[in-house]
C-alpha cells in the first residue's frame, strides 16, 4: 500500500465495542472495576465515549453504582450533555448493548485499538524527529526505543497508587517474608557483614563503589556480580568500559578457582591449578553474566542495551558499570555537568527497570594531600550529584596503598596487611558502618574475614 494511501485511511478502531462496553456498565455497574485495570477514558476513540466513560468512573467513584439518571444529570453538569449527542444517545446505548458477560473483552478490543493509534502517532514522532535531525543520533535512537516500549504497558502503570492497594501489598509482602524467614531481604551480594549492614541491594537503587586507581574496585565488583549469578541464579550484566571482555572473564576465573593471576596470564598452570581452572570454568559457563566491553560508551546505548536484556531476560538482577567518569557525555556540557547527568540517568535507569546498578567511581587525588587518607564523600572525582543520586556510597580503603615503599609502620589493629575497609559513607536503607574484608590480589578475590562462616545464608 502506497504512503498516500495510508494517510487516507481511518486509525484503528471498534465503535460498535465502545458503545456495548459503555452500555454494560450501566446494565452492570460492577463491571467498572474489573476493566478500569485494562482501558482509561483515553483509550476510546469516540470523544463523545470518552467523556461518557469519565463521567461513569467519577459517579461510581462517588455512589457505588451508576445509571442513565446520574449519568445524564452529570455530564449535563458539566456542560457535557449536548456533546455526546444528548440523553437519547446516552438511553441508546443500553439498548444497544447485546450482553455483559463480554464486557472484558469488549475492554480488551478497545484496548488493542488503541495501542494500535499509539504506534501510529509513535512512527510519526519518529519520522519527524528522523527528518528533522535535530539532535543526535543516540538521542533519537534512545527516545524512538523508549517511546516504543512505553506502548503497551498497561493503562495503570503510571497512576498513583491507592494506600489500601499498598497496604495490602505490604502485608502480604511481611507475610511471606516471614515464613520464608531470610535474613536478608534484598540481593546478597555474597559478604555477610555487608549483606547485613545493607540488607543486600534492592531494585531501583544506586550503588556507587569508589576508590583510588589499583586499590580492587574492579575485582569487588567483579566478585560481587559473581556471587550473585553463581550463588543466587540471578542475570548480571557488566559494562566495561576500560578492560576487554576476556580479561574480565580470567579474572572471574582466577577468584572462582583461586588460581594465581600471572600463572593464568602465562598459561602455565600447576596440576592443582589445572583441576581448578576446569572447575571454575564449568560453574561460569552456566552463569547468567552478560559482558558488555564497548569503549566510549553513552549512558543512552546502556539504558538501550539493559532494557532489550530486561525484555529477554525478565529476572536479570544486576547492572555494573566499570566505571562512571569514562561513559561518555554529550559534550554540550562541562564534564562536572555531564558525569551528574549521567549519574541521574543511572538512578532512573535503576528505578525504570527494578534493577539495582553498581556504578564504579574514581576518587580525586586531593585525598593523598591529607593525614588521613580515608575517603570522604567530596572526594568522588566530578561529584557534581553522584553522592545525592546515589542510595548507598561504599568507599574501599586500603592502608597498605597509602604507605610509601620501605615504610614499616604498624597497624592500629592485628588484622592482615591485605584488608580492605568497605566504608559505607552513605546508606540511605541503613547505618552507616565499615567492614572488613581480605583482598587477595593475585587471585583477585575478596573474602570475608570470618572464614569460618559460609558467605550466604
Amino acid at each position: 500500500m502506497e504512503l498516500s494511501q495510508i494517510n487516507q485511511l481511518k486509525p484503528p478502531h471498534n465503535i460498535e465495542a465502545e458503545k456495548s462496553l459503555l452500555g454494560g456498565l450501566l446494565l452492570d455497574p460492577v463491571k467498572l472495576a474489573s476493566i478500569q485495570p485494562i482501558i482509561t477514558e483515553d483509550d476510546f476513540y469516540s470523544a463523545a465515549h470518552q467523556q461518557i466513560f469519565s463521567a461513569m468512573e467519577k459517579i461510581f467513584d462517588r455512589n457505588g453504582t451508576i445509571d442513565t439518571v446520574m449519568l445524564i444529570n452529570q455530564l449535563d453538569a458539566y456542560g457535557q450533555l449536548e456533546n455526546i449527542g444528548g440523553s437519547e444517545n446516552i438511553i441508546d446505548l443500553v439498548s444497544y448493548t447485546p450482553t455483559t458477560a463480554n464486557i472484558e473483552q469488549y475492554a480488551q478490543i478497545i484496548r488493542e485499538k488503541s495501542v494500535l493509534r499509539q504506534l501510529i502517532q509513535a512512527s510519526q514522532q519518529i519520522s519527524k524527529a528522523a527528518y528533522e535531525e535535530s539532535d543526535e543520533i543516540e538521542t533519537i535512537v534512545d527516545n524512538s526505543e523508549k517511546l516504543i516500549l512505553s506502548i503497551g504497558e498497561g493503562s495503570q502503570s503510571n497512576r498513583p497508587q491507592e494506600m489500601r492497594k499498598l497496604i495490602v501489598e505490604a502485608f502480604e509482602r511481611i507475610v511471606e517474608l516471614s515464613e520464608e524467614k531470610r535474613s536478608i531481604v534484598g540481593l546478597p551480594t555474597g559478604y555477610i557483614e555487608l549483606d547485613k549492614a545493607t540488607n543486600g541491594f534492592h531494585p531501583d537503587q544506586l550503588i556507587i563503589i569508589a576508590a583510588r586507581p589499583s586499590v580492587g574496585k574492579t575485582a569487588f565488583a567483579l566478585n560481587i556480580a559473581q556471587n550473585v549469578a553463581t550463588k543466587s541464579k540471578v542475570p548480571v550484566v557488566v559494562f566495561s568500559l576500560e578492560m576487554g571482555a576476556l580479561d574480565l572473564v580470567n579474572r572471574m576465573i582466577c577468584a572462582e578457582g583461586n588460581i594465581h593471576a600471572s600463572n593464568l596470564r602465562t598459561g602455565q598452570l600447576t596440576d592443582d591449578e589445572w583441576k581448578s581452572f576446569t572447575v571454575a570454568t564449568d560453574i561460569l559457563k552456566d552463569a547468567p553474566i552478560y559482558i558488555d566491553d564497548s569503549a566510549g560508551i553513552k549512558v543512552s546505548e546502556i539504558r538501550a542495551k539493559c532494557r532489550r536484556l530486561k525484555q529477554e531476560n525478565p529476572d536479570l538482577g544486576l547492572i555494573v558499570i566499570d566505571y562512571l567518569q569514562l561513559i561518555d557525555g554529550n559534550g554540550k556540557e562541562n564534564r562536572q555537568q555531564e558525569v551528574s547527568e549521567i549519574s541521574r540517568q543511572l538512578k532512573r535507569l535503576a528505578k525504570e527497570l527494578g534493577v539495582p546498578v553498581i556504578a564504579l567511581s574514581q576518587l580525586s587525588r586531593g585525598l593523598e594531600q591529607r593525614q588521613n587518607k580515608r575517603p570522604i564523600l567530596s572526594d568522588i572525582r566530578e561529584s557534581g550529584s553522584i553522592e545525592q543520586d546515589a542510595d548507598i556510597v561504599a568507599f574501599l580503603y586500603r592502608e597498605d596503598y597509602h604507605q610509601q615503599e620501605g615504610d614499616q609502620q604498624e597497624r592500629e589493629d592485628d588484622l592482615p596487611d591485605n584488608t580492605v575497609e568497605v566504608i559505607l559513607a552513605k546508606n540511605r536503607a541503613g547505618a552507616r558502618d565499615t567492614i572488613k574484608l581480605l583482598f587477595k590480589k593475585e587471585y583477585n578475590k575478596f573474602s570475608s574475614l570470618s572464614l569460618n562462616k559460609e558467605p550466604f545464608t
